[in-house]
């Protein structure tokens, strides 16, 4: 219970988990669960507490929660039982039902009280939990507070049933600097911690919640996740600087050294140069998945003979730690070598047909017969829009997969695509070519690098779109949270890249395939490809009723044109005339039939209002239409709306409902064509106003 007003002295609880090395991934998760559970469970056990804070290196997680009031809070709470009539006899005697309630929660069967509650009347107990002190509950709360941890992995040690992410080997507990003793399986509490492994691992005693940290910093331990985060950047940055050069910053490098070392000491170190002749990805990743090293770049972003290590050790050990990485990056940069110079050996096309003996997925065939899918799919897409592009687009298709039955590709996965683009250089393939190969997976992720080369991008599409209507016609589209193919990303991915590459491609053009699919599927497919271009277009910051009024141009309208469309009519929007028109659309969308009306017949019109409405539904019909096809949609919003006064007048003059039937239908009829005139351009209806 966080009430602290209420706080008059800085009573803390401290709790420290002594472990075997967690692994790095595990340990921000448990940290925000730690807290999490912390607030929870003190809450539930009526703790009033100031601020919980967590901590955690590879070998601890830490807990200090500040403010902790040393009296529990008291709690009266009313507990409804059976019915009166159930709970007391006629005679206005207890019954059993009554006792048993009665005695069940520790009160005189004569205090029950009498409540009503829908039609009936219940007996209610009033039970009254006295404060106790907050140093005789914490041993079950702490115990129950570990117990509460998960993790994605847990094991057993010893011959207990205490499960935990590795062995535990000491558990630290004290509130107000005394201790709190409890046992969690052969582990009894104390105030006793530990240091570094190797540097200081001798126990030694906690005395003051204040000095805790300190005195773990005096024994090579820094406690603080973001304190070791900056210990590896400022150190890291001298000695790149030192060499005029740059630490690849990459954030879930940093995040996961963060969380492997307890007294980070960043170490420059080097390996022969002979080895920047390898593709630079190769070397970085090997850097970063093998060994968790950052590579180093010069000022014009070329790979450097050098990396950061961040070691565990102090600096009288550096020299040793720099000749271990050192010996250690050397092999596996062989390894990579000898992948990359066998899978030179063999060229792409030559690779095709190995394709046949890999499985895509057991209902939709082998990798050679996807590499047939993307083939025809970009054939038809590049032939739509960047027909020049057409061979290099096939050849790109075809080799695309090539490089996932390549020695370096099975030892790091991730390079995927960037070896193909290697692969095909190497085999004389032109550079567009090669770059599509490499870029036929972007982006990657959410608001990842897009593919830059008109090839990458076709390939690309073609590639997400096979993907997405093949998982999609045999039942495996995304449901609720589940989507083990990551459909949503790849569709995601579609919208991207048409709105980056503005290709005059609709919806409709790109689910228009050689092989017809489904209807059924065809809708479910376009339904989904539509939810995430609303998603796109709110992301980027549109209001939700505006993106509304233009999704039914999704099928058939380029994503790029609808958010010129919407961007437009933002800008309309704006004006103060505005309004008035929205108003006018949205009689004019109100009282529009929605069956079948015969066309507007002139010569049935008797007032002047309804032949000028018609002579401005006529003008703009021929304007609108030339305006919209070449994607002027600000001049199409102005011409708009001009007709408000027309329509006002329209509807103040006329009596739409007249009793001649030909006359009423024919103002019927203008009032639809009007509407259907507007529609050209945004569905009103669902526009709220000026924002």
């Amino acid at each position: 219970m966080t009430k602290k007003n209420q706080i008059e002295n800085n009573h803390s609880i401290l709790l420290e988990i002594g472990t075997e090395e967690i692994p790095a991934r595990f340990l921000l998760p448990v940290m925000d669960s730690l807290k999490s559970n912390a607030e929870k469970i003190f809450n539930a056990n009526r703790i009033t507490f100031g601020s919980v804070i967590t901590y955690a290196t590879p070998r601890r997680i830490s807990l200090i929660a500040e403010g902790v009031l040393p009296m529990q809070e008291a709690s009266q709470k009313e507990i409804w039982g059976p019915p009166v009539n159930a709970a007391f006899d006629k005679n206005g005697k207890p019954a059993k039902a009554g006792e048993a309630f009665a005695a069940a929660h520790k009160v005189n069967v004569r205090d029950l009280l009498r409540k009503e509650k829908g039609k009936g009347t219940y007996v209610v107990a009033a039970v009254r939990e006295d404060a106790r002190p907050t140093m005789n509950i914490l041993p079950a709360v702490l115990h129950e507070l570990i117990l509460s941890l998960n993790f994605p992995k847990s094991m057993r040690w010893g011959t207990g049933s205490l499960r935990f992410a590795r062995p535990i080997h000491w558990i630290l507990a004290t509130y107000e600097n005394k201790k709190v003793v409890f046992e969690l399986g052969d582990i009894r509490s104390g105030n006793m911690t530990r240091g570094h492994r190797f540097l200081s691992p001798a126990a030694f005693e906690v005395k003051d919640v204040k000095s805790y940290q300190a005195l773990l910093r005096n024994n090579f331990v820094v406690l603080d996740p973001e304190e070791r985060r900056k210990i590896i950047l400022e150190e890291s940055e001298k000695l790149v600087s030192a060499v005029g050069a740059c630490m690849v910053k990459d954030e879930d490098l940093l995040r996961h050294v963060t969380y492997l070392v307890e007294y980070p000491q960043p170490l420059m170190c080097s390996f022969p140069p002979d080895y920047l002749s390898l593709p630079k990805e190769l070397l970085a990743t090997v850097m970063k998945d093998h060994q968790k090293y950052f590579a180093v770049i010069d000022g014009q972003n070329n790979l450097m003979n050098c990396f950061i290590v961040v070691s565990n050790m102090r600096h009288d050990s550096a020299e040793l730690v720099r000749k271990g990485a050192e010996r250690v990056i050397k092999a596996r940069f062989e390894d990579a070598r000898f992948y990359f110079e066998e899978d030179r050996k063999i060229t792409l096309k030559d690779r095709q047909t190995d394709l046949k003996k890999i499985t895509f997925h057991e209902k939709l065939g082998n990798l050679f017969d996807k590499s047939l899918r993307i083939a025809s799919i970009s054939n038809l897409i590049a032939g739509r829009c960047r027909p020049e592009r057409k061979a290099a687009v096939e050849t790109a298709s075809l080799s695309a997969k090539c490089d996932l039955i390549s020695g370096v590709v099975r030892e790091f996965p991730e390079l995927q695509g960037i070896m193909g683009g290697y692969y095909a250089l190497n085999d004389g393939l032109e550079p567009e070519v090669a770059k599509g190969i490499s870029e036929h997976y972007l982006p990657s992720h959410s608001g990842g690098a897009l593919p830059e080369t008109d090839t990458g991008a076709i390939v690309s599409l073609a590639d997400k779109l096979d993907n997405l209507t093949s998982f999609f016609t045999i039942g495996l589209a995304p449901s609720g949270t589940e989507d083990p193919f990551a459909l949503r990303r790849q569709a995601m991915g579609v919208i991207s890249i048409l709105m980056d590459k503005r290709y005059d491609l609709s919806l409709n053009d790109l689910l228009t395939h050689e092989v017809p699919i489904d209807k059924k599927i065809l809708k479910d497919l376009m339904g989904f490809l539509e939810q995430r271009l609303d998603f796109f277009l709110q992301s980027d910051g549109h209001p939700a009723d505006a993106v509304s009024s233009v999704m039914g141009f999704a099928p058939d309208m380029p994503p790029y044109r609808i958010r010129e469309l919407l961007e437009a009519l933002l800008q309309a929007r704006r004006n103060t005339e505005f309004d008035e028109f929205l108003l006018a659309a949205k009689r004019i969308n109100n009282i529009a039939p929605k069956e079948r009306v015969p066309a507007v017949n002139r010569k049935l019109f008797s007032q002047k209002e309804e032949s000028d409405l018609y002579d401005g539904y006529e003008k703009l019909s021929g304007q609108l239409k030339d305006l919209l096809s070449t994607g002027q949609y600000e001049t199409s919003l102005s011409l708009l709306l001009t007709l408000t006064g027309p329509i006002n007048r329209f509807f103040d003059k006329v009596l739409i409902m007249d009793k001649d039937d030909q006359v009423r239908m024919n103002r019927l009829s203008l009032i639809k064509d009007v509407k259907t005139l507007i529609m050209q351009v945004s569905d009103f209806s669902r526009l709220t106003g000026r924002p």
